[in-house]
C-alpha cells in the first residue's frame, strides 16, 4: 500500500511552523488562520497526529508562554512545534548548545525558581560566577536573555517565555530534590 500523501493544508502548516523566518520562533495563530483558512486549528490537530511519531507536538501558547488547549479563538496564540521529551545531550550540541550553556541555563532557572521567578541580575551573575567562568558567562546570559529563556525587567532577570514553554521546570526542580528521610537512610 503506497503511502498516504499529506493534504496541500498540512504540508503548508508544517513548513509555516518548521521553518523559522525571524528571531522568535513560532507562528501567530492570524498568521496560520490567513494561510490555511477557518480550520486552520482541525489543520494543525492533524498535523500533531502526523509529527507524533517523529516525537514533536505543536503547541499554542499565550504571551506568558502558558500553554493553551487547541480549542476557541487562538488568533493571538503563538504556535510552536516542540519535542515531546527533552533531547539528548549529542541532539543538543547538534543544534548549537554547549553543554556549560545548558549548565548556566539550568544553573540559572534553579536559582531563580528558589527567589520567586526573579532576582536581581547583580544576585543572579554574582552565583552563576562562583560556577562557571566568567569571561562567556557574560556572552552565554545575553544570549539566554536574546533567545527569551531570560527576560529582563529593569535591574531583574526573571524566567522567560521560552522556558516556560520548552522546558519542564517541575522536573528540573524535582531532580534536584530528595525526598525526606532519604539522606537519614544512607
Amino acid at each position: 500500500m503506497p503511502a498516504r500523501v499529506p493534504s496541500a493544508k498540512l504540508r503548508k502548516a508544517a513548513r509555516l511552523l518548521l521553518y523559522r523566518s525571524r528571531s522568535k520562533p513560532g507562528v501567530k495563530g492570524w498568521e496560520l488562520a490567513r494561510a490555511l483558512g477557518r480550520d486552520y486549528l482541525e489543520v494543525i490537530k492533524a498535523l500533531n497526529n502526523t509529527l507524533e511519531v517523529l516525537g514533536l507536538e505543536v503547541v499554542a501558547v499565550d504571551e506568558e508562554g502558558r500553554r493553551l488547549s487547541l480549542e476557541g479563538d487562538l488568533r493571538r496564540a503563538l504556535f510552536l512545534v516542540l519535542l515531546k521529551e527533552p533531547p539528548s545531550i549529542q541532539e543538543a550540541k547538534t543544534v548549537g548548545w554547549r553543554i556549560d550553556d545548558l549548565a548556566v541555563l539550568a544553573a540559572s532557572l534553579l536559582y531563580l525558581m528558589a527567589r520567586g521567578g526573579r532576582a536581581p541580575r547583580s544576585d543572579l551573575m554574582s552565583v552563576l560566577k562562583s560556577r562557571f567562568r566568567y569571561p562567556r558567562l557574560s556572552y552565554v546570559v545575553e544570549r539566554l536573555l536574546r533567545l527569551g529563556y531570560l527576560e529582563e525587567e529593569g535591574d531583574q532577570i526573571t524566567i522567560g517565555w521560552r522556558s516556560r514553554v520548552e522546558i519542564d521546570l517541575e522536573k528540573l526542580v524535582g531532580v534536584e530534590l530528595e525526598p525526606r528521610g532519604e539522606s537519614q537512610l544512607r
